[in-house]
Protein backbone atom coordinates (compact mmCIF):
# COMPACT_ATOMS: atom_id res chain seq x y z
CA UNK A 1 0.00 0.00 0.00
CA UNK A 2 2.70 2.49 1.00
CA UNK A 3 4.65 2.38 -2.25
CA UNK A 4 1.49 2.54 -4.35
CA UNK A 5 0.27 5.64 -2.52
CA UNK A 6 3.67 7.29 -2.68
CA UNK A 7 3.78 6.66 -6.42
CA UNK A 8 0.32 8.23 -6.68
CA UNK A 9 1.69 11.47 -5.21
CA UNK A 10 4.72 11.35 -7.50
CA UNK A 11 2.50 10.83 -10.54
CA UNK A 12 0.32 13.77 -9.49
CA UNK A 13 3.43 15.96 -9.43
CA UNK A 14 4.62 14.67 -12.79
CA UNK A 15 1.21 15.20 -14.37
CA UNK A 16 1.21 18.86 -13.34
CA UNK A 17 4.89 19.57 -13.98
CA UNK A 18 5.68 20.28 -10.35
CA UNK A 19 9.31 21.05 -9.54
CA UNK A 20 10.96 20.60 -6.16
CA UNK A 21 12.42 23.90 -5.00
CA UNK A 22 15.34 24.25 -2.57
CA UNK A 23 16.52 27.49 -0.98
CA UNK A 24 19.56 27.61 1.29
CA UNK A 25 18.99 29.54 4.51
CA UNK A 26 21.48 30.14 7.35
CA UNK A 27 20.21 27.13 9.34
CA UNK A 28 19.62 24.78 6.38
CA UNK A 29 17.45 24.22 3.34
CA UNK A 30 13.91 25.48 2.83
CA UNK A 31 12.17 23.01 0.50
CA UNK A 32 9.01 23.52 -1.50
CA UNK A 33 7.00 22.67 -4.61
CA UNK A 34 6.74 25.02 -7.57
CA UNK A 35 3.55 24.74 -9.63
CA UNK A 36 3.14 26.54 -12.95
CA UNK A 37 5.27 28.83 -15.13
CA UNK A 38 8.74 29.75 -13.89
CA UNK A 39 8.69 33.25 -15.37
CA UNK A 40 5.92 34.37 -13.01
CA UNK A 41 6.13 35.35 -9.36
CA UNK A 42 4.22 32.56 -7.62
CA UNK A 43 1.56 32.81 -4.97
CA UNK A 44 3.31 31.47 -1.87
CA UNK A 45 1.33 28.78 -0.03
CA UNK A 46 1.72 28.35 3.74
CA UNK A 47 0.40 25.16 5.33
CA UNK A 48 -0.99 24.60 8.79
CA UNK A 49 0.49 23.27 12.03
CA UNK A 50 1.97 19.75 11.64
CA UNK A 51 1.17 19.75 7.89
CA UNK A 52 3.50 20.43 4.93
CA UNK A 53 3.52 21.61 1.31
CA UNK A 54 1.43 18.58 0.31
CA UNK A 55 -1.52 20.37 1.91
CA UNK A 56 -2.16 22.07 -1.45
CA UNK A 57 -1.56 19.07 -3.76
CA UNK A 58 -5.24 18.48 -4.44
CA UNK A 59 -6.35 22.12 -4.62
CA UNK A 60 -3.79 23.72 -6.94
CA UNK A 61 -4.58 21.40 -9.90
CA UNK A 62 -8.14 22.79 -9.80
CA UNK A 63 -6.98 26.42 -10.03
CA UNK A 64 -6.09 28.41 -13.17
CA UNK A 65 -3.10 26.83 -14.91
CA UNK A 66 -1.57 30.15 -15.99
CA UNK A 67 -0.94 31.14 -12.35
CA UNK A 68 2.16 29.95 -10.49
CA UNK A 69 2.23 28.69 -6.90
CA UNK A 70 5.08 27.91 -4.51
CA UNK A 71 4.03 25.68 -1.61
CA UNK A 72 6.76 25.47 1.03
CA UNK A 73 7.54 23.14 3.90
CA UNK A 74 7.85 25.50 6.85
CA UNK A 75 11.09 24.69 8.78
CA UNK A 76 10.63 21.66 11.01
CA UNK A 77 7.97 20.29 8.67
CA UNK A 78 8.17 18.04 5.63
CA UNK A 79 11.55 18.10 3.91
CA UNK A 80 12.77 21.47 5.14
CA UNK A 81 15.59 21.69 7.66
CA UNK A 82 15.03 21.59 11.39
CA UNK A 83 16.17 24.44 13.57
CA UNK A 84 19.45 23.83 15.47
CA UNK A 85 19.47 22.11 18.84
CA UNK A 86 18.67 24.50 21.65
CA UNK A 87 16.41 26.69 19.49
CA UNK A 88 12.62 26.65 19.84
CA UNK A 89 10.05 27.20 17.11
CA UNK A 90 8.00 30.38 17.22
CA UNK A 91 5.11 31.30 14.96
CA UNK A 92 6.61 34.73 14.35
CA UNK A 93 9.57 33.03 12.66
CA UNK A 94 7.28 32.70 9.63
CA UNK A 95 7.48 36.47 9.08
CA UNK A 96 11.25 36.29 8.82
CA UNK A 97 10.92 33.27 6.55
CA UNK A 98 8.75 35.23 4.12
CA UNK A 99 11.27 38.07 4.13
CA UNK A 100 14.00 35.52 3.31
CA UNK A 101 11.93 34.30 0.35
CA UNK A 102 11.38 37.80 -0.95
CA UNK A 103 15.05 38.61 -0.63
CA UNK A 104 16.12 35.35 -2.29
CA UNK A 105 13.94 35.87 -5.38
CA UNK A 106 14.16 39.66 -5.47
CA UNK A 107 10.44 40.20 -5.01
CA UNK A 108 9.17 43.60 -3.97
CA UNK A 109 5.79 42.13 -3.02
CA UNK A 110 4.38 38.76 -2.10
CA UNK A 111 1.02 37.02 -2.57
CA UNK A 112 -0.11 34.44 -0.02
CA UNK A 113 -2.55 31.52 0.01
CA UNK A 114 -2.56 29.90 3.42
CA UNK A 115 -4.28 27.49 5.78
CA UNK A 116 -4.70 27.42 9.57
CA UNK A 117 -1.66 28.85 11.42
CA UNK A 118 -0.24 29.68 7.98
CA UNK A 119 -3.29 31.87 7.38
CA UNK A 120 -2.86 33.49 10.79
CA UNK A 121 0.74 34.35 9.97
CA UNK A 122 -0.23 35.67 6.53
CA UNK A 123 -2.66 38.03 8.26
CA UNK A 124 0.07 39.17 10.65
CA UNK A 125 2.61 39.63 7.85
CA UNK A 126 0.12 41.72 5.87
CA UNK A 127 -0.64 43.81 8.95
CA UNK A 128 3.03 44.40 9.77
CA UNK A 129 4.16 44.89 6.16
CA UNK A 130 1.04 46.08 4.30
CA UNK A 131 3.09 47.61 1.48
CA UNK A 132 4.78 44.24 0.75
CA UNK A 133 1.63 42.14 0.25
CA UNK A 134 -0.60 42.35 -2.82
CA UNK A 135 -3.07 39.45 -2.38
CA UNK A 136 -4.31 37.15 0.39
CA UNK A 137 -6.31 33.91 0.39
CA UNK A 138 -6.92 32.36 3.82
CA UNK A 139 -8.53 29.05 4.72
CA UNK A 140 -10.40 28.56 7.99
CA UNK A 141 -8.35 30.72 10.40
CA UNK A 142 -8.15 34.47 10.13
CA UNK A 143 -6.00 36.00 12.87
CA UNK A 144 -4.28 35.30 16.21
CA UNK A 145 -6.73 34.19 18.91
CA UNK A 146 -7.64 36.40 21.84
CA UNK A 147 -7.67 34.25 24.98
CA UNK A 148 -8.41 34.86 28.64
CA UNK A 149 -5.30 35.81 30.65
CA UNK A 150 -5.37 32.59 32.68
CA UNK A 151 -5.40 30.52 29.47
CA UNK A 152 -2.52 32.52 28.00
CA UNK A 153 -0.42 31.93 31.10
CA UNK A 154 -1.35 28.25 31.18
CA UNK A 155 -0.27 27.78 27.55
CA UNK A 156 3.05 29.49 28.16
CA UNK A 157 3.75 27.54 31.34
CA UNK A 158 2.82 24.27 29.63
CA UNK A 159 4.61 24.73 26.31
CA UNK A 160 7.85 26.53 27.07
CA UNK A 161 9.47 23.75 29.18
CA UNK A 162 8.63 21.25 26.44
CA UNK A 163 10.72 23.19 23.92
CA UNK A 164 13.97 22.37 25.72
CA UNK A 165 16.46 20.09 23.97
CA UNK A 166 15.39 16.50 23.55
CA UNK A 167 18.95 15.28 24.08
CA UNK A 168 19.54 14.16 20.51
CA UNK A 169 22.33 15.47 18.28
CA UNK A 170 19.59 16.76 16.02
CA UNK A 171 16.74 17.75 18.30
CA UNK A 172 13.52 16.18 17.15
CA UNK A 173 15.22 13.24 15.38
CA UNK A 174 15.69 11.01 18.39
CA UNK A 175 16.43 7.40 17.57
CA UNK A 176 14.06 6.43 20.35
CA UNK A 177 11.02 7.81 18.56
CA UNK A 178 8.52 5.12 17.68
CA UNK A 179 8.26 3.96 14.08
CA UNK A 180 5.19 2.44 12.45
CA UNK A 181 3.82 0.72 9.39
CA UNK A 182 2.55 3.15 6.77
CA UNK A 183 -1.13 2.31 7.24
CA UNK A 184 -0.75 3.05 10.96
CA UNK A 185 0.40 6.58 10.13
CA UNK A 186 -2.66 7.02 7.93
CA UNK A 187 -4.94 6.09 10.81
CA UNK A 188 -2.98 8.25 13.28
CA UNK A 189 -3.30 11.28 11.01
CA UNK A 190 -6.96 10.69 10.16
CA UNK A 191 -7.94 10.24 13.81
CA UNK A 192 -5.48 12.77 15.22
CA UNK A 193 -7.00 15.59 13.19
CA UNK A 194 -10.54 14.49 14.15
CA UNK A 195 -11.18 13.10 10.65
CA UNK A 196 -10.60 16.54 9.13
CA UNK A 197 -8.07 14.92 6.78
CA UNK A 198 -9.67 12.11 4.78
CA UNK A 199 -7.70 8.88 4.53
CA UNK A 200 -7.12 9.48 0.83
CA UNK A 201 -5.86 13.00 1.49
CA UNK A 202 -3.44 11.76 4.15
CA UNK A 203 -1.13 10.33 1.47
CA UNK A 204 -0.30 13.80 0.12
CA UNK A 205 0.94 14.91 3.54
CA UNK A 206 2.61 11.64 4.49
CA UNK A 207 4.67 11.64 1.28
CA UNK A 208 6.63 14.59 2.67
CA UNK A 209 6.31 13.73 6.35
CA UNK A 210 7.78 10.20 6.30
CA UNK A 211 10.78 8.27 5.03
CA UNK A 212 11.58 4.54 5.14
CA UNK A 213 13.28 3.67 8.41
CA UNK A 214 15.88 1.50 6.70
CA UNK A 215 15.68 -0.95 9.59
CA UNK A 216 12.63 -2.97 8.63
CA UNK A 217 10.69 -3.31 5.38
CA UNK A 218 7.43 -1.35 5.37
CA UNK A 219 8.32 0.67 8.48
CA UNK A 220 8.59 4.46 8.28
CA UNK A 221 9.83 7.25 10.51
CA UNK A 222 8.68 10.84 10.77
CA UNK A 223 10.66 13.67 9.21
CA UNK A 224 8.77 16.31 11.18
CA UNK A 225 10.64 17.86 14.10
CA UNK A 226 8.91 16.85 17.33
CA UNK A 227 9.53 20.28 18.86
CA UNK A 228 6.91 21.91 16.63
CA UNK A 229 4.22 20.22 18.72
CA UNK A 230 4.90 22.71 21.50
CA UNK A 231 4.49 25.99 19.65
CA UNK A 232 2.42 28.20 21.97
CA UNK A 233 1.24 30.52 19.22
CA UNK A 234 0.95 34.30 19.45
CA UNK A 235 0.02 36.40 22.46
CA UNK A 236 -1.12 40.00 22.09
CA UNK A 237 -4.19 42.20 22.33
CA UNK A 238 -7.38 42.48 20.33
CA UNK A 239 -6.43 46.08 19.57
CA UNK A 240 -3.34 44.88 17.71
CA UNK A 241 -5.45 42.54 15.55
CA UNK A 242 -7.90 45.34 14.78
CA UNK A 243 -5.11 47.71 13.78
CA UNK A 244 -3.78 45.04 11.43
CA UNK A 245 -7.25 44.69 9.91
CA UNK A 246 -7.38 48.43 9.27
CA UNK A 247 -4.01 48.31 7.47
CA UNK A 248 -4.82 45.46 5.06
CA UNK A 249 -6.12 47.08 1.86
CA UNK A 250 -5.33 44.39 -0.76
CA UNK A 251 -7.65 41.77 -2.29
CA UNK A 252 -8.35 39.33 0.54
CA UNK A 253 -10.46 36.15 0.38
CA UNK A 254 -11.30 34.44 3.67
CA UNK A 255 -13.03 31.05 3.54
CA UNK A 256 -14.33 29.69 6.85
CA UNK A 257 -15.43 26.08 7.25
CA UNK A 258 -18.79 25.26 8.80
CA UNK A 259 -17.54 22.58 11.21
CA UNK A 260 -14.54 24.31 12.82
CA UNK A 261 -15.11 26.34 16.01
CA UNK A 262 -13.64 29.82 16.45
CA UNK A 263 -11.60 28.84 19.57
CA UNK A 264 -12.28 32.28 21.07
CA UNK A 265 -15.10 34.64 22.01
CA UNK A 266 -17.06 35.12 18.78
CA UNK A 267 -17.08 38.91 19.20
CA UNK A 268 -13.32 39.14 18.61
CA UNK A 269 -13.68 37.33 15.31
CA UNK A 270 -16.70 39.38 14.24
CA UNK A 271 -15.15 42.72 15.20
CA UNK A 272 -12.10 41.85 13.10
CA UNK A 273 -14.34 40.95 10.16
CA UNK A 274 -16.21 44.24 10.63
CA UNK A 275 -12.92 46.16 10.56
CA UNK A 276 -11.82 44.39 7.38
CA UNK A 277 -15.14 45.10 5.68
CA UNK A 278 -15.07 48.75 6.75
CA UNK A 279 -11.52 49.45 5.58
CA UNK A 280 -11.06 47.13 2.60
CA UNK A 281 -13.47 47.15 -0.31
CA UNK A 282 -11.64 44.13 -1.75
CA UNK A 283 -12.24 41.87 1.26
CA UNK A 284 -14.45 38.85 0.58
CA UNK A 285 -15.63 36.09 2.92
CA UNK A 286 -17.68 32.92 2.55
CA UNK A 287 -18.57 29.73 4.39
CA UNK A 288 -17.51 26.36 2.99
CA UNK A 289 -19.14 23.14 4.12
CA UNK A 290 -16.66 20.84 5.82
CA UNK A 291 -13.98 20.47 8.45
CA UNK A 292 -10.69 22.23 9.03
CA UNK A 293 -8.82 20.65 6.07
CA UNK A 294 -11.62 20.98 3.53
CA UNK A 295 -9.20 22.50 0.99
CA UNK A 296 -7.27 19.20 1.09
CA UNK A 297 -9.98 16.63 1.72
CA UNK A 298 -12.65 18.23 -0.51
CA UNK A 299 -10.85 20.76 -2.73
CA UNK A 300 -13.76 20.85 -5.17
CA UNK A 301 -15.73 22.79 -2.54
CA UNK A 302 -13.05 25.46 -2.29
CA UNK A 303 -11.56 25.72 -5.78
CA UNK A 304 -14.43 27.53 -7.58
CA UNK A 305 -14.45 30.42 -5.11
CA UNK A 306 -10.64 30.69 -5.09
CA UNK A 307 -10.42 30.51 -8.89
CA UNK A 308 -13.07 33.22 -9.27
CA UNK A 309 -11.20 35.46 -6.82
CA UNK A 310 -7.83 34.94 -8.53
CA UNK A 311 -9.22 35.56 -12.00
CA UNK A 312 -10.67 38.83 -10.72
CA UNK A 313 -7.53 40.12 -8.99
CA UNK A 314 -4.50 38.33 -10.46
CA UNK A 315 -2.75 40.29 -13.22
CA UNK A 316 -0.02 38.70 -15.35
CA UNK A 317 1.94 41.92 -15.83
CA UNK A 318 2.23 42.40 -12.08
CA UNK A 319 3.57 38.86 -11.60
CA UNK A 320 5.88 38.67 -14.60
CA UNK A 321 9.56 38.57 -13.59
CA UNK A 322 12.64 39.01 -15.74
CA UNK A 323 14.74 36.31 -14.09
CA UNK A 324 14.54 33.74 -11.30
Amino acid sequence: MAEAKRRMVQQNDQLHGVQEERIDLPFGALVGKWWGPRDLRPIVCLHGWMDNAGSFDRLIPLLPKHISFLAIDIPGHGRSAHLPAGVAYNALDTLRLLLHLMQHYGWGRISLMSHSIGAVMSYVFAGVFPERVDLLVSFDLLKPFILDPDMVLFLLADSLPKTLDLGAAEAGRSAEEKQFQYDQYVEHMHAGFHESISREACHFLLYRALEPSGQQTGVYRRLTDRRIRHNHGLVWSHDVNLEMARRIKVPFLYLKTTETPLFEDARYHQETIDALVAHNGQFEQALVEGKHHVHLSHPERVAPRVAEFLLKHWNRERYLVCKL
